[in-house]
């Protein structure tokens, strides 16, 4: 026994000494592996709990450009393609929400998370049958989700037109989560809708002070204050919500609409132009901002380009009063007589036809028993002679009467057909017998 410790006494007695020296050095630089590593996680983990923050605050462009940063810096992972899925789902953008989502998958997302995903999409286009009923069994399946799936729930009922359904389901909404910010925001929306501006603000109001980082608040505000003829005030709301949603085609159109008011036409033209592609007709621009551009180069006395911006969209929307008087005029100020007073004809037509649609509005508002034919009468009338916006709110109100009301869904496919928006007009074409675009 005794020779045996001397002998390994003996030899292992240098290479302890050696691993002693070298075991503080190997040590260390262990310590600042560990350290890095979870420095960087930390990193990690605040940058999405910040990601998190704009996704419930709906700054969904802000979040995608900080998913995009952190995917450069760790690279690949299913967590971070799945955040981009959702704001793209938020913004309502189909093409890059289906693609995130597909790579998602691919790295590892679960199935049950990526069919969530596409239901709510499909929810909050009011793409899916019996769409209370499947939201309710959707939440109970996953309770986690309950704001989620209500936000998609009420902007689905919205696009369905079913706002009886929304009054119902807010109250409940607010006591399962009385703090979000989305409630207060839908109730001004619907006000809006009913062009009850004071009403909305009275909404809208105590929730920008309650929720002063939530985004969609400031185009609602923006735009009751325009309706209620604040205008100093709409612009600095549209201005605040333009900083993070730049070419947002609602914001600039308000926006604009605001400027021209205020006689700021210039100043409306310079963000638009940054933007947007306004320069290149075959670019797709919502048709209304089109026409809102054209009549800020006419205040700007840049005839030529109100013709540029609006032939294209002429061509599409050939009987449409406001379009027609305004290149009348663009022609008249260029001197070309002729064209003038063809374009001027066509104005002079359809607003004949649209002094009808203030009694039309009247006799439907009055009116309890209305039917999908007086609505499709004022829809069809306002979408091609006067305001594709309100003619597309009374198209639905047929639908709402009759969802199988063919010329209802004819007109609008047409309209998402026109203004490239395929994903709506198919959801309108599939009541129609034949395939295919109007």
């Amino acid at each position: 026994m005794g020779m045996n410790r001397s002998n390994f006494s003996a030899s292992s007695g240098p290479l302890s000494r050696g691993w002693y020296r070298l075991r503080l050095p190997f040590l260390l630089g262990l310590l600042a592996i560990v350290s890095v590593y979870a420095w960087q996680r930390m990193q990690f983990q605040r940058s999405i709990g910040s990601v998190e923050r704009l996704l419930k605050s709906e700054e969904n462009a802000k979040a995608i450009s900080a998913l995009e940063s952190l995917k450069a810096r760790f690279g690949e992972r299913a967590d971070l393609r799945h955040m981009l899925a959702r704001a793209y789902r938020q913004s309502g953008k189909k093409e890059p929400f289906e693609r995130q989502l597909e790579l998602a998958q691919g790295l590892g997302l679960r199935s049950e998370t990526v069919q969530a995903e596409k239901f709510l999409y499909e929810a909050q286009l009011g793409a899916v049958e019996s769409l209370e009923s499947r939201v309710a069994d959707f939440i109970i399946s996953n309770d986690r989700m309950f704001d989620d799936a209500a936000r998609s729930l009420v902007f689905g009922l919205l696009r369905n037109q079913n706002t009886e359904a929304v009054e119902r389901f807010l109250p409940l909404w607010e006591n399962q989560s009385p703090d979000e910010a989305w409630i207060p925001t839908f109730r001004g929306m619907m006000r809006l809708g009913r062009r009850d501006w004071k009403n909305a603000l009275l909404e809208l109001e105590p929730a920008l002070e309650k929720h002063p980082d939530f985004l969609p608040l400031y185009l609602q505000a923006g735009m009751a204050y325009q309706g209620d003829q604040q205008f100093e005030r709409a612009e600095a709301m549209l201005d605040r919500y333009l900083q993070s949603q730049p070419d947002s085609a609602e914001g600039l159109l308000s926006y604009s609409e605001v400027l021209r008011k205020l006689g700021k036409a210039e100043q409306a033209l310079g963000r638009i132009e940054t933007f947007l592609p306004i320069g290149d007709p075959s670019k797709p621009i919502h048709p209304s901002l089109r026409l809102q551009v054209a009549k800020l180069y006419l205040d700007v006395d840049e005839s030529q380009k109100v013709i540029d911006t609006l032939g294209g969209l002429a061509k599409l929307w050939p009987e449409d009063v406001e379009i027609a008087s305004t290149l009348s005029q663009a022609y008249q100020r260029l001197g070309d007589e002729p064209r003038s007073a063809s374009y001027a004809a066509i104005a002079d037509s359809g607003q004949k036809q649209t002094v009808l649609a203030d009694g039309m509005l009247f006799e439907l508002l009055s009116n309890p028993n209305r039917t999908a034919e007086q609505c499709y009468a004022l829809g069809h009338l306002l979408l091609h002679k006067k305001s594709r916006e309100n003619g597309i709110y009374w198209l639905e109100a047929a639908l709402k009467l009759d969802e199988k009301f063919a010329p209802a869904h004819q007109d609008l496919a047409l309209y998402y057909d026109r203004t490239e928006q395929p994903q709506y007009a198919a959801i309108h074409r599939r009541y129609l017998n034949a395939p295919g675009k109007p």
